[in-house]
């Protein structure tokens, strides 16, 4: 069945039952009544053809939200409908067009892959490919290393590889894997057969710094970082998008007058203590500007942890192994001697273990010279490394492509970087993150959700649900209606809120609330005489795009609702209230009741919770 769009007129959606695209092909004159809710979805724009699995096609990026309308419908196979075109029976065919579908590269010759099209003067180039063996099956797979990783297949594979195609994009690990699955599914839906059973990595056993460094030249570096990293001429990663969604928080960092200083000791970081920072930037490591409500000039996050803070009073700290810069008293004494200003504090990262103290000091004057310590370096250095054995980074979504470049001007980025490809909302990782019962129990500027200091501010690399307001009536400005109007949601300017705002991604949902205290007879509980908080949701729907100016997003916004629903106690006044499912019950009920429409929220639970039970709970 073919769909034609009337929002966009280049795009068109072909559904096909739960059956391969040669049957359905042949088979493309014949009766076949009955609601379609699975099988496959072909996406067609400008030409370019993408295959999704039907019943996901509802929450893929918001750019094809419309979809939604016919999924509405009771889509019934009639006599009078039929397929643009028959689809080819070749696995080959079918898997080249799938390929060419999600713009991967032409095909290459496997032997001649990493001196054709990856070299090694190119920079670390990460994304997904697709082998071809010579009986005609196929394995999808990913690497944040993509020339590395051919060598892999090589060893394992051999003469077995007939052809080799890439799909290039600067990505996380945790996005690289989600989208494989992605992948995976669709090829199978499609009936190629697949060498790799799904979801299945390509190699076991190995630590996450392995898939980037052998461990020979991890060896080399832990020897001598800052010679190691001296020696590197590892170009930089592209990474456009990052850097359009980001333009507002770069510009206000380097705007700073103390960018210069502030640029300096993260250059000093970087080389003395991560391990080929322009390799293993952005999935390994990130750097993010303008956090915790704009307090953090900037953070280096490794793993699921901090690591480098430069606060925006210009105090700071660094955590690193505690048994190589003051494992006992006499150590310590000689640290705090070289460093008289700096203190040293107990602080606990899962990530870390027990072999961890974090310096801090009031002064950038003082963090600079903590990093020019090599006792200390030598710490941090060896921090950074254990952790990036253990995971890849975790806030790769908070990550600015700009402050990097300010350290390596030498380095330019490449200008061209491959599209994302649509991916479903499943979340595949969760950040333990402590959060406040409610956004009036919070210190004054404190959003709800944020946590305290040197705690792991934001959800990590998972799908987020964003809940935002609108602008206040009397201003006139950002109304509902003129988000609707205009496809987009806006906010004023505001640093607390501009690095939140630069990382709403697309495909991820957004819902409009406006707080109040309320009094009616209508509450379904017992007030007791008390006002009751309550949020009103008025609008949702789905990021379609970030242009980057930390004030707006574009939306495809679900149907208006008549009667605002509204959800109580659970509050906050916010401009930007971010959540992800399976950290909190709290997030769990209220995303179900905005985004998933679930009827009730568990009004009992929240009345009967310490915060609310004197006023509202069961006597």
């Amino acid at each position: 069945m073919v769909v034609e769009s009337n929002l966009r007129p280049n795009r068109r959606v072909e559904v096909l039952p739960d059956r391969t695209i040669a049957e359905a092909g042949r088979q493309q004159g014949d009766s076949h009544k009955g609601s379609v809710t699975t099988g496959l979805a072909l996406i067609s724009e400008h030409s370019v053809r993408r295959f999704v699995p039907f019943d996901r096609v509802c929450q893929i990026n918001p750019t094809l939200a419309y979809v939604g309308i016919v999924v509405a419908q009771a889509i019934s196979f009639r006599r009078d409908v039929s397929y643009a075109h028959a689809m080819p029976e070749s696995h080959v065919v079918l898997a080249g067009s799938w390929a060419d579908s999600h713009i991967f590269s032409a095909a290459t010759a496997f032997a001649d892959a990493r001196t054709s099209a990856l070299t090694l003067k190119q920079a670390v180039q990460s994304g997904w490919y697709l082998l071809r063996f010579l009986d005609d099956t196929f394995y999808v797979g990913e690497s944040v290393d993509l020339r590395a990783r051919m060598g892999g297949q090589d060893r394992k594979w051999g003469e077995e590889i007939a052809t080799v195609r890439f799909r290039v994009e600067a990505a996380s690990k945790q996005e690289l894997k989600r989208r494989e699955k992605i992948l995976t599914r669709e090829l199978e839906t499609l009936g190629v057969p697949l060498r790799n059973v799904l979801n299945a990595s390509i190699e076991a056993g190995r630590d996450a710094l392995d898939e980037l460094l052998p461990a020979a030249e991890q060896n080399r570096w832990l020897r001598d970082p800052r010679g190691y990293n001296a020696a590197d001429q590892t170009p930089m990663k592209s990474m456009a998008a990052q850097e359009i969604r980001y333009s507002t928080s770069a510009r206000r960092y380097h705007d700073k007058p103390e960018e210069a200083a502030v640029t300096a000791v993260l250059r000093t970081f970087l080389e003395a203590c991560v391990p080929a920072p322009r390799a293993t930037e952005f999935q390994y490591w990130s750097v993010s500007t303008g956090t915790y409500n704009g307090r953090r000039r900037l953070c280096v996050s490794v793993g699921k942890m901090e690591v480098l803070v430069v606060n925006e009073n210009l105090s700071g700290f660094l955590n690193v192994r505690r048994s190589l810069v003051a494992p006992d008293r006499r150590s310590e004494r000689e640290l705090r001697r070289r460093h008289p200003d700096t203190t040293l504090h107990h602080a606990v990262y899962d990530d870390a273990g027990t072999d961890l103290v974090l310096l801090s000091s009031p002064t950038l004057d003082g963090l600079q010279r903590l990093l020019d310590d090599p006792q200390v370096t030598a710490a941090a250095a060896r921090l950074v490394f254990d952790v990036m054995q253990k995971h890849f980074c975790k806030y790769t979504r908070y990550h600015c492509p700009q402050v990097v470049q300010s350290v390596y001007p030498g380095y330019p980025r490449a200008m061209h970087e491959q599209s994302g490809i649509e991916v479903g909302h499943a979340v595949t990782e969760v950040v333990p993150a402590p959060f406040y019962a409610e956004a009036d129990d919070a210190p004054a500027n404190t959003p709800e959700g944020e946590v305290a200091a040197h705690n792991d501010e934001e959800a990590g690399d998972v799908i987020c649900f964003w809940i935002v307001t609108a602008g206040p009536q009397k201003s006139g400005r950002n109304q509902t209606r003129d988000f609707l109007a205009r496809g987009e949601w806006r906010m004023d300017p505001d640093p607390r809120f501009e690095s939140k705002v630069a990382a709403m991604l697309p495909g991820e949902r957004i819902a409009v609330q406006n707080r109040r205290n309320v009094a009616s007879d209508d509450i379904p509980f017992d007030r007791r005489g008390n006002l009751v908080s309550a949020m009103d949701f008025h609008l949702t729907g789905t990021i379609s795009s970030n242009p980057g100016d930390g004030c707006s997003v574009r939306v495809a916004w679900d149907a208006a609702t008549v009667v605002p629903r509204r959800y109580y106690l659970y509050t906050s006044q916010d401009t930007v209230w971010v959540m992800a499912r399976g950290l909190r019950a709290t997030w769990d009920d209220l995303i179900g009741f905005v985004f998933d429409g679930k009827p009730q929220q568990n009004i009992d639970a929240l009345r009967n919770a310490p915060r609310w039970s004197g006023r509202f709970g069961d006597r």
